[in-house]
């Protein structure tokens, strides 16, 4: 099967180096364009400074300022991030994109895939546990079993800490 958009999504980790090289090179091999796509889970940190907001009777109005601030800086760092990541996907001659969503990864992955049509979405799958997948929610495991595409799992290891 010949694939002419690939999706490969990447978070901000030692794997998404590994990726980036498993996309370019199957985008080279299949003359195909590739998204680099990453995705800022919304922070309920956010929600939080809401509600301490209500409750002390804080301006309302300039914490969903600064919130707006904050989420606006995060994806501008966010998109120059992935500008990097396809320098040596440019120097090959792939047609490249990025898109940086705010939200919940999986979903949006799923999302921004289909609207561009893509027909494989290129992404990491960590070892970090089933109970660690049921508590938390894995990405991955959403786009396997959501996704109108091919879905490339490319197994990385969790970054040490």
């Amino acid at each position: 099967m010949a694939y002419k958009k690939i999706v490969v999504a990447v978070d901000v980790n030692d794997a998404s180096l590994t990726l980036m090289d498993t996309s370019i090179d199957l985008a080279v091999k299949e003359g195909a364009e590739l998204a680099v796509f990453h995705c800022l889970r919304q922070s309920t940190a956010a929600e939080f400074e809401d509600r301490i907001g209500t409750f002390t009777e804080m301006d309302q109005a300039s914490s969903h300022k600064k919130r707006l601030g904050r989420k606006d800086a995060q994806v501008m760092h966010a998109e120059a991030w992935l500008q990097g990541l396809c320098i040596h996907a440019k120097g090959k001659g792939i047609k490249v994109r990025t898109h940086v969503a705010v939200g919940i990864p999986g979903e949006d992955i799923v999302e921004f895939a289909d609207d561009w049509g893509a027909d494989l979405i290129v992404l990491g799958r960590t070892n970090r546990g089933v109970l660690a997948d049921l508590l938390l929610g894995s990405a991955s495991n959403h786009v396997v079993h959501h996704a109108q595409c091919s879905v490339l799992l490319v197994h990385t290891k969790p970054m040490s800490g």
